[in-house]
């Protein structure tokens, strides 16, 4: 288990709770992260001493003592932001605040000075992300900017034409990996009494989860400093391409796991569908070969087949891809060596079906149960979902599932998706 060490981290724990936690209460949060995230950003300015920048965030104050100048983004209808809880009587830090952010605009934090930059990102139930990647920051800002052209940041705007930004060293990048791993520690909180207790097994994943995933994060972020090198070998970064993508692969499949997890341990709480829209065709063409790999390293093949003109679905496609993800994992698992597994979409009335069939039928012998979401290979040690944790995140988006079988076609997994234009 991880655990939280330091009064830097519980200071900025309790000083960034009492912002976040009333701006995003979704089921499934990861909140712990971007407490852990404010931590290691307090800890990196302790260290780094930057003497002058910039620190923007949203949706509100995240330090309340900053010798850089700070920005604050408000979400509207707010005219004062959210100030850290203190023993003494508040007094409100010299920043600018910034009215008419853009609704549905995650949190983030932007550290900016000659000495480091940094982005943080919280996600919701995706966690948090960060970088300290020059092209993703100005990237991000660019992509801020295009949201607020009225906000004056003409003096940040000066700043980043004026000063280049230096990738940092390895170790300060892997440094603050370390803080994030030291200051993880999900809050506690009351569990409902319900029929079903949480299972050690799931606290055992979760906390699994969270140690495999961080230092992956930190290898990647290390893989994509490596490929912006000059002079890098075409076949070094094919092959650093590679590494790149089989640990994102597996940071995706720890993100299904602990997901599971998480609403397997809520079974009162009724997941909110994430609302969006999602082209499939272009859903499909993204994600395809991804999900054919995923099946072939277990010996199964994927075959898509779907109209031309798919209708836009209500669906959000991050949660989307995450609920396919999760079924190709479970199925190519499940089924036997050789087996091939059909992702047949056709338009149903006002919907969009998604069905996955399994002709030949062929199952594994050789599986084994492994707690309540997780089924294990023991010839290769090999763990996956099982269909009770891929049913969990398929209900988590909204989506509407039936299983059956049939003598013809094999065993059928049906997902309903409301059509965009017709469910207004």
């Amino acid at each position: 288990m991880v655990k939280a060490v330091g009064d830097v981290a519980s200071a900025a724990m309790r000083r960034s709770h009492s912002t976040i936690d009333r701006y995003d209460t979704r089921a499934g949060d990861r909140f712990w992260q971007w407490q852990a995230g404010v931590a290691a950003l307090e800890k990196l300015l302790a260290v780094m001493h930057p003497s002058e920048g910039f620190l923007v965030s949203f949706p509100s104050l995240i330090l309340q003592e900053c010798p850089l100048k700070t920005y604050v983004l408000m979400p509207q209808g707010r005219s004062r932001p959210y100030l850290p809880p203190t023993d003494a009587k508040p007094v409100l830090p010299s920043m600018n605040l910034l009215p008419a952010a853009r609704e549905g605009m995650s949190p983030f934090c932007l550290l900016l000075s000659p000495e480091v930059n940094l982005l943080l990102v919280y996600q919701g139930e995706r966690g948090l992300h960060f970088s300290f990647a020059p092209e993703e920051i100005h990237a991000f800002w660019q992509q801020l900017r295009q949201q607020l052209p009225l906000a004056d940041l003409h003096p940040i705007d000066q700043w980043l034409t004026s000063v280049e930004m230096v990738p940092p060293s390895y170790r300060l990048v892997s440094q603050f990996g370390q803080w994030l791993l030291d200051y993880s520690q999900p809050a506690a909180t009351p569990l409902t009494v319900t029929a079903t207790p949480t299972a050690p097994d799931i606290s055992l994943l979760q906390a699994l989860s969270h140690e495999v995933r961080t230092p992956l994060t930190t290898i990647n972020t290390f893989i994509q400093l490596l490929q912006r090198q000059e002079n890098l070998p075409q076949r070094t970064y094919q092959y650093l391409q590679k590494i790149g993508q089989e640990i994102q692969d597996q940071i995706t499949r720890f993100n299904l796991l602990s997901d599971a997890a998480e609403i397997f341990t809520s079974p009162s709480s009724k997941p909110l569908l994430a609302f969006g829209q999602t082209h499939l065709a272009e859903l499909f063409t993204t994600n395809l070969a991804r999900w054919q790999k995923q099946a072939a390293r277990r010996q199964v093949k994927l075959v898509l087949e779907y109209p031309p003109n798919l209708p836009v679905v209500l669906s959000d496609p991050a949660s989307l891809d995450q609920v396919l993800t999760g079924l190709v994992e479970y199925y190519s698992q499940t089924l036997a060596p050789e087996s091939e597994l059909q992702l047949v979409v056709q338009r149903a009335g006002q919907h969009v079906k998604l069905e996955l069939r399994s002709p030949q039928y062929k199952h594994r012998s050789d599986l084994a149960a492994l707690g309540h979401l997780l089924l294990w290979h023991p010839a290769t040690g090999q763990l996956s979902l099982n269909f009770q944790a891929a049913k969990l995140l398929i209900e988590a988006v909204g989506a509407k599932v039936i299983q059956r079988r049939d003598r013809q076609v094999g065993e059928i997994l049906t997902l309903y998706l409301p059509i965009a234009e017709e469910s207004g």
